[in-house]
């Protein structure tokens, strides 16, 4: 049997169209939230089916939601998009789980719970190197909003 270009060409459609199929999709709940942290943070993030971390519990199956980018996309205050991030999921009926808070100087993490679901929140940012001296503190570096590379991430998971 020979197989034409358009003979794989309507193989690779089909076996894509498979495999989108197999994928599990991303639960309502989750595509809700990423929707709200994109419209408080004014950018696009991702969302994926993930093993997720909470404080205090084990990893458990759930939604990560993520965003990347620079300073000047989300500004040079962690603290500032920490706070729009609160102010959106509290916004929502997320309670604050203090338990699951903690700070540095590059970053902030956050915890809330509703019902049967926790989600975990992290607002992190590094620079690249050279931008900051590595034998002084971190907190004595003062990056232009460019040279802050951002992850932020909202993991939703059951709660236990």
């Amino acid at each position: 049997m020979k197989l034409t270009f358009a003979g794989l060409a309507a193989l690779a459609a089909l076996a894509a169209t498979t495999a989108a199929q197999a994928a599990p999709a991303v639960p309502a709940t989750c595509l809700a939230l990423k929707s709200g942290a994109d419209m408080a943070l004014g950018a696009t993030s991702s969302a994926a089916l993930a093993s997720v971390s909470y404080p205090g519990q084990a990893d458990a199956p759930g939604c990560l939601i993520s965003f990347t980018g620079t300073g000047a996309v989300f500004g040079a205050s962690f603290q500032a998009v920490a706070g729009k991030l609160d102010t959106m999921m509290q916004g929502r009926g997320w309670a604050p789980d203090n338990a699951a808070a903690a700070d540095g100087p590059t970053g902030t993490a956050m915890g809330y719970r509703k019902a049967a679901q926790a989600v975990a929140v992290s607002v992190n940012y590094d620079t690249a190197k050279g931008v900051c001296r590595e034998d002084a503190p971190v907190a004595s570096c003062h990056p232009r909003p460019a040279q802050m590379l951002y992850t932020i991430t909202l993991g939703l998971t059951p709660a236990s």
